[in-house]
């Protein structure tokens, strides 16, 4: 192709490759009607592009013309009016439209859950993003010549998604590299001269090998690039996801949704807070999912809805009102969630017209484009709705066939799983059991035990992450979740995986539910019951086990220790007797001799003393390397007044607060950095960064604390 005509073609392929960019959000956000809008607003400018070109040889003026008419698009698209219009022509209070769109996309990504509904700010900014994409592309790759080295930019919007082991679509992917290699393929460059010379003439076609150089140089810079930028700043707000396995992606779980940013990176931030009259509640359920690949689980697809009335429950209770019901008076923060959390056995809410169920799901869903954000109701539950009796009496009807009622995926096994050896493992977990309660309850047990491990640092392997986790040992709620579900399912137990919160800590009057009460958990099905929770992670995330998980049912040998009370005063101590010193016969005349054997005694005695208070101190230090030997240190230090070992950070530090004299301002302030470090150093990707010695001093004066606050409430008794 001749001259500058290669352009022309070009341009569209950029347009092209920067569209379909959008694919490196898969899994973010819900692709829908919003792409329309936005391929017609690309569309529209790169038409502008191309007509600018062929009306002037000037190299960059078509862009600066295709920026002015996408800016305009953009404003007509997505920028209404004060009175809700079109913004046909821009307006001094166009400026402000921009400004409050920009500001409700951004705080509407903050605060979603992926993948996340598209509303009109947020298909805006992503309208803006890709047109600038383009536009910069287009001018870096046509108007200046520089045809390969424009592939850094067009791998932008694919690169957070491939380098974080994240699905993307493929079909996507390469359409967007053929589109940029016939870019390369189009251009025509000279060997010599300025970029303002081949721009303005397009003079000779590049050297094959020249183009494959550059290419090659463009992915590897690439590939080396950005896996450089791990561990950096605003690493750890980056959802760690994975690759198709048939890519040869690593097996790091996939829930399509932030579970793990807000276990880490928004851990301490509130979500909701809730009062209630029946205690702290159990879960807050938010949604399902169903379908596993061996690395990565699908939604459960909406079914049936019907107006949220009545009593919500997948099950019929047998009666339209919830007899002794607990109450929940729930308020949202700015978490916009498209699903009302509610908890996971029958209830009723006051509901509006734009709240729907969906009993195959057993889902709440709410049709407001702000979602739950700022969203107040109130929850009345079934408090003791599970219980081992009701439970068992599911049997018969499970005998009857009563599991038919469920959806078969609920029963699904992909063949990437080593479903034979997970089966061999179920069923020998599960030989004594004598009904599905008892086969559910050996298996939640057999992952609390003491072969299992809680980290959110998980080793990849390959496509079958259920066989890599119970080979490992070690993962966090998902993990957990997702093999009770897998090994449930090789017993013929219909599972699912729930997913969302625990029901956070007291504060004041107040539940506050945070990021870090973010929770994934199995749910199995009971004939006539329902679904029911099962808790198979690790008490140090979770505390203790659901109630109606009775624990006596269970082998003794995997039992968490139940709470022991503390004492109310610590022992007394002692009486020491009185040192006697018998007066030794000195010279003739009777007289006492200058006491060298007690000043060597008591030399002695002060050396040794010192040499042990030295040991000790340097003990102390030595045990003290990271927050969870700090952590447990201060726990062996407090002894009873730390409470039971499956209390959870948070909790312990409550129980600690609550039982025995106040320990001061200093101290309390302490236990809060040390319980913030361990949960660091449990749920954030990289750990905690405080160091040991400033570990051992939080506590030194925890300990040193409570030690004083003892002494001086024996005293005063």
């Amino acid at each position: 192709m001749t001259g500058g005509r290669w352009r022309l073609l070009a341009t569209p392929l950029i347009a092209i490759a920067a569209g379909l960019g959008v694919g490196g959000l898969s899994g973010l956000v819900v692709f829908g009607d919003w792409l329309r809008p936005m391929g017609a607003v690309l569309g529209a400018t790169a038409a502008v592009v191309v007509l600018a070109r062929l009306a002037t040889g000037r190299p960059f003026l078509p862009t600066v013309a295709g920026a002015l008419a996408g800016a305009w698009l953009i404003v007509v698209a997505y920028v209404p009016t004060a009175d809700g219009g079109t913004s046909w022509i821009p307006r001094g209070e166009t400026l402000d439209g921009l400004r409050l769109v920009a500001e409700r996309a951004y705080w509407y990504a903050q605060s979603s859950v992926a993948p996340a509904e598209v509303e009109t700010s947020l298909a805006g900014a992503i309208t803006l993003a890709v047109v600038a994409l383009f536009l910069v592309v287009d001018a870096l790759a046509v108007g200046a010549g520089f045809a390969a080295s424009s592939g850094f930019l067009l791998l932008a919007p694919w690169l957070p998604a491939l380098t974080l082991e994240r699905r993307v679509p493929t079909l996507a992917l390469a359409g967007a590299l053929a589109a940029w290699l016939a870019v390369i393929a189009l251009s025509r460059r000279s060997d010599r001269g300025s970029w303002r010379s081949r721009a303005r003439d397009g003079a000779s076609p590049a050297a094959p090998g020249a183009a494959l150089a550059a290419t090659a140089a463009t992915v590897l810079v690439a590939l080396i690039a950005a896996p450089l930028a791990i561990g950096g700043p605003g690493w750890g707000a980056m959802p760690r996801l994975t690759l198709p396995a048939a890519l040869g992606g690593t097996s790091r779980l996939d829930l399509e949704i932030d579970l793990r940013n807000s276990l880490t990176e928004q851990s301490a931030e509130p979500v909701l807070t809730y009062t209630s009259d029946s205690g702290r509640v159990d879960v807050l359920r938010a949604y399902s999912f169903g379908s596993f690949d061996g690395t990565q689980w699908d939604r459960d697809p909406v079914g049936d809805t019907a107006p949220a009335t009545g009593v919500l429950w997948p099950e019929d209770t047998g009666s339209p009102l919830i007899a002794e019901p607990g109450t929940l008076a729930i308020r949202f923060g700015n978490s916009a969630e498209s699903r009302v959390l509610v908890p996971a056995a029958p209830r009723t809410l006051a509901a509006g017209s734009e709240w729907r169920y969906d009993a195959s799901t057993d889902e709440v869903l709410i049709d407001r484009p702000e979602g739950t954000a700022d969203l107040r109701y109130t929850v009345r539950q079934a408090v003791d709705f599970h219980t081992e009796e009701s439970l068992r009496a599911a049997d018969p009807l499970i005998d009857a066939g009563g599991d038919s009622n469920v959806p078969e995926r609920y029963l699904d096994l992909n063949e990437r799983i080593d479903i034979d050896k997970v089966r061999k493992i179920a069923e020998t977990i599960t030989a004594s059991a004598t009904d599905r309660f008892e086969a559910s309850l050996a298996l939640q047990e057999y992952f609390r035990g003491a072969n299992f491990e809680y980290s959110t640092e998980v080793a990849p392997a390959g496509g079958d992450s259920v066989s890599a986790f119970l080979a490992d040992g070690r993962g966090y709620c998902v993990q957990f979740a997702t093999a009770m579900v897998v090994m449930a399912r090789t017993l013929d137990i219909p599972a699912r995986m729930a997913i969302g919160y625990l029901g956070g800590s007291s504060e004041g009057s107040e539940w506050v539910v945070r990021g870090r009460d973010a929770h994934a958990w199995p749910e199995l099905y009971f004939p006539g019951h329902g679904w029911v929770r099962f808790e198979p992670t690790p008490a140090v995330q979770t505390g203790e086990r659901p109630p109606w998980t009775d624990v006596e049912a269970a082998p003794e040998e995997t039992l968490a220790p139940e709470p022991t009370e503390r004492p109310t005063t610590l022992p007394s101590r002692a009486p020491v007797p009185e040192a006697t010193v018998e007066a030794e016969a000195g010279g003739e005349d009777g007289s006492s001799g200058f006491p060298w054997v007690v000043v060597l005694v008591l030399g002695l005695a002060g050396a040794a003393g010192g040499a042990a208070l030295w040991a000790r101190t340097r003990a102390r230090a030595a045990a003290v390397t990271d927050a969870e030997s700090a952590w447990e240190t201060m726990r062996r230090r407090l002894g009873a007044r730390a409470g039971d070992d499956t209390l959870t950070p948070a909790e312990t530090e409550l129980w600690i607060l609550a039982e025995g004299p106040d320990l001061g301002d200093d101290a309390r302030a302490s236990l809060a950095l040390l319980r913030a470090a361990v949960e660091d150093a449990r749920y954030a990707p990289a750990g905690s960064a405080v160091e040991a010695e400033v570990l051992a001093g939080w506590v030194d004066d925890v300990a040193h604390a409570a030690r004083e606050a003892e002494k001086g409430a024996q005293a005063g008794r």
